[in-house]
């Protein structure tokens, strides 16, 4: 199965990895009449960049909206520098942003992040500082402190692994740390801080903010019933026992353990300032690994750089690409000359084999928990390259049949594919899989957890939220009398948020409060989703291949794995995500299957419409969000014709 897209949204927009709808739409083409802005997003998705500047320059002169105005003017900066290399271009369109009251923070945010790239350290944090002077919102200081840190860590790193000396201040690498680790408490589960902090740390040789980072980063999708080489690495880092450079390469932070393993000798870690009385580390310095001459150390040195050439060589075929110039046989040629000069560097217990592209992958794979995807996605070649930081296998049970399902989550990405790259961070690709095995790149999921936090505590959130449904309500119930079935967003809404506050007061009840509160929070979000979507939903697809899936069609099989996604998961209301859903009603196998249950459901309201909390002459799915968890499983499992007494086989 070709990668997933996963579109990133303010709000939580969990898809669950395998469905093929998530941003199908995205690249569509509009209909006539659309307006120079749509047709912009449009050509950009669609990485049509030409098509995309020329109406993004219209969406500058003409269009009034600012939010329009200012994603023009940072999309048009990040073509010409990221695309055609043309960073004075680019410097001009954000130069004159700058200088207007809708683009004053998000253009010298994208400069920072621009000079960054290109080298130019100082200049970066001066326009993130910049960037922190015009920020209107705590979140967009917060991207500010980011961008500023990571301009400060960027020259230290490439100082470290490649030996140059003080062309960075230790003073700013340990401010950076400083203001990270402040972040990564307040806020934590947000990867770019916390696996800046972890870096940043490493090099500076606070034992205390790189555990914190790592504990952060890791916060959901793992959360604390870690197994495997995360599960050493938490112990190690948590007792400070055993190699620190081998928990950050466990943890699949490679770049972190290089600059450990390259610590010049003698070297030891800063005191922690808040170590815990007991600790004996807070009283005796620990020594971090630092003699090359190790074949440990030797070989995760070589294979983080190995995977920044890799990316270096990569990005740049797809910059390429891009233009229409892209040669899969130059990029090719040069993965294989990066992968040679690696292979001697590997510990081997006799004499270096023979170099092969299968051998190489092979060996990544048993070394370091490498997946290694090279394929066509979307019509583009490409590579989908990163690390295991979950696989586990699961025998799914559901009306008493038994599947088992393999679950793979890739952190460490080397690359995410073509379409990743040209968007930007707009959207990424979410995953793959087949009837027993789902690969999923946990970054495009890990961060939405922590807007379903803000969503339940920001009182601006809350307040536009219940603005939006109370309007969207309305419309819904007048749309249902006309059309009983189909797309209402109030329901969308109210589930997702009902789902989210069901959450919230089980873990209250609990006790648990301030940070400890948002973690577990954070992490339950995380858990329920992938029990949903991946244990549930795709389980019911590798269920419904021992029972002969070739037979039927795409359709039914969708239809039947969103019915165990609702009947077995763990907060039904969330599980309704990708279920009530634009595409309710459409030809593709999802929306045909999201029609038909739909429709069973409002039906099965219909005839037990005396039992629920509903009014039976208003139209019954705008009232979904009122049934209770045991009615929501209740309908969906009454459809199932796996489930005693379920419904039959659906047809098209």
């Amino acid at each position: 199965m070709s990668p997933s897209p996963l579109r990133r949204r303010p709000l939580v927009g969990l898809a669950p990895v395998g469905i093929a709808v998530l941003i199908a739409a995205a690249a569509a083409p509009l209909p006539n009449g659309s307006g120079p802005f749509d047709q912009a997003q449009a050509a950009f998705m669609s990485h049509d960049f030409a098509g995309a500047e020329s109406a993004y320059r219209v969406v500058l002169t003409d269009d009034t909206v600012e939010a329009h105005k200012r994603e023009a003017a940072v999309t048009l900066a990040a073509i010409a520098w990221r695309v055609r290399q043309d960073t004075a271009t680019a410097a001009k369109i954000l130069a004159d942003a700058a200088g207007t009251k809708w683009g004053g923070f998000a253009a010298r945010l994208e400069r920072s992040r621009m000079l960054r790239e290109v080298g130019d350290y100082a200049g970066a944090r001066t326009a993130a500082s910049d960037a922190t002077n015009f920020a209107s919102t705590p979140a967009e200081r917060d991207d500010a402190t980011v961008a500023w840190a990571h301009a400060a860590i960027a020259p230290a790193l490439g100082d470290r692994l490649h030996g140059t000396k003080a062309a960075t201040d230790p003073a700013i690498l340990h401010e950076a740390v400083a203001r990270l680790d402040s972040l990564v408490r307040r806020a934590p589960g947000r990867l770019d801080p916390a696996r800046l902090l972890v870096l940043g740390a490493a090099l500076a040789g606070d034992h205390t903010a790189l555990a914190r980072g790592w504990r952060s980063y890791y916060l959901v999708g793992t959360g604390d019933t870690l197994r495997g080489p995360l599960a050493s690495a938490r112990r190690a880092l948590h007792a400070r026992a055993g190699s620190l450079m081998r928990a950050l390469a466990e943890s699949r932070l490679f770049d972190a353990a290089a600059a450990v393993a390259l610590e010049p000798p003698g070297a030891t870690t800063r005191a922690p300032h808040d170590a815990a009385p007991h600790d004996s580390a807070s009283h005796q310095p620990a020594r971090y690994d630092a003699v090359l001459r190790e074949p440990e150390s030797r070989e995760i040195v070589a294979y983080a750089a190995y995977t920044d050439t890799v990316t270096r060589l990569t990005n740049e075929y797809y910059r390429k690409t891009a233009l229409g110039q892209g040669d899969t046989l130059v990029w090719r040629a040069g993965l294989d000359s990066a992968g040679q000069a690696l292979w001697p560097a590997l510990r081997w217990s006799g004499a270096v084999p023979e170099f092969t592209r299968d051998r190489l992958e092979a060996e990544l794979d048993r070394r370091f928990g490498a997946v290694v995807n090279f394929g066509e996605t979307a019509g583009y070649q490409d590579l989908h390259m990163g690390h295991r930081v979950v696989d586990e296998h699961r025998a799914v049970r559901q009306y008493g049949r038994v599947a088992s399902v393999r679950f793979v989550a890739l952190d460490g990405m080397v690359s995410n594919g073509f379409q990743s790259w040209a968007w930007d961070g707009r959207a990424e690709h979410g995953g793959w899989g087949n009837q027993s095995t789902i690969v999923q790149i946990r970054t495009g999921y890990a961060e939405s957890p922590l807007h379903a936090w803000r969503d339940l505590t920001d009182t601006a959130r809350v307040r536009k939220a219940a603005e939006r449904i109370a309007e969207d309500s309305v419309a819904d119930m007048e749309l249902g009398r006309r059309k009983p079935i189909g797309y209402f967003p109030s329901v969308e809404e109210r589930l997702e948020r009902d789902g989210r506050h069901q959450l919230l007061d089980s873990l209250i009840r609990k006790g648990i409060k301030g940070a400890e509160l948002e973690a577990a929070f954070e992490r339950g979000i995380g858990d329920a989703v992938v029990e949903f979507s991946i244990f549930a939903h795709e389980g019911r697809h590798a269920i419904d291949d021992g029972l002969g899936a070739g037979k039927m069609k795409a359709s039914e099989l969708e239809y039947r794995a969103k019915l165990s996604q609702v009947a077995f998961a763990p907060l039904p209301r969330l599980a309704f995500d990708g279920i009530m859903s634009p595409n309710v009603g459409d030809e593709t196998p999802h929306g045909v299957a999201n029609r038909w249950m739909l429709e069973g459901i409002e039906q099965w309201m219909r005839k037990h419409a005396a039992e629920l909390p509903v009014d039976p002459s208003a139209p019954l799915l705008p009232q979904l969000p009122r049934l209770s968890d045991a009615s929501l499983r209740a309908a969906a499992a009454s459809l199932d014709p796996l489930a005693p007494r379920g419904g039959r086989k659906r047809s098209a």
